[in-house]
């Protein structure tokens, strides 16, 4: 009887360990697509001049992620009409190369995360930078591309954006 009680507190103390391990290896992990935190913020001045220091970059790498038919098919899935790049996870999406620039924007320009949405409209790409606060308000930083000038005067109507302004950087 003694035997069969150390053997289950022995099986139970493992099962704790291993439960313990699984934790912190989740706490651990960083399953953003590079390591590391995104930026807190860029200024508009600041976006506007990452843009044009990485555009070459950038129009490819949106340009594939708008024609990737798996990921589409991903966004389709979702109910919410949106979804996100930000993990390493969504490799599954991209071809090699395709994935390659996905990352290199992610370590150049810190984003948190890069978007494609309907909800019912045309798709729109776009990349999610950290918020800004400044005297107790809080902007959110995005850069946008929209497909026609039509979708850009839709996202500026204050019940879409109630507080948003847009610039144009091309």
């Amino acid at each position: 009887m003694k035997k069969w009680k150390i053997a289950i507190l022995s099986v139970l103390a493992l099962c704790i360990v291993v439960f313990v391990v699984y934790i912190v290896y989740l706490i651990i992990d960083d399953h953003s697509v590079v390591p590391g935190n995104p930026v807190d913020y860029h200024t508009k001045d600041e976006l506007t001049e990452l843009y044009w220091q990485n555009k070459d970059l950038l129009n490819p790498v949106k340009d594939n992620v708008l024609s990737s038919d798996s990921f589409m098919n991903a966004m389709n899935q979702e109910r919410d009409g949106d979804i996100a790049i930000n993990a390493k996870e969504d490799v599954q999406y991209f071809t090699k190369d395709e994935w390659a620039g996905i990352v290199s924007v992610f370590e150049k320009m810190n984003p948190s995360m890069i978007m494609m949405e309907r909800k019912g409209r045309p798709l729109i790409f776009y990349i999610v930078f950290g918020a800004q606060t400044q005297d107790s308000i809080t902007k959110k930083i995005y850069l946008f591309w929209f497909p026609n000038e039509d979708e850009r005067v839709y996202h500026e109507k204050p019940s879409v954006f109630p507080y948003g302004v847009f610039t144009q950087a091309d």
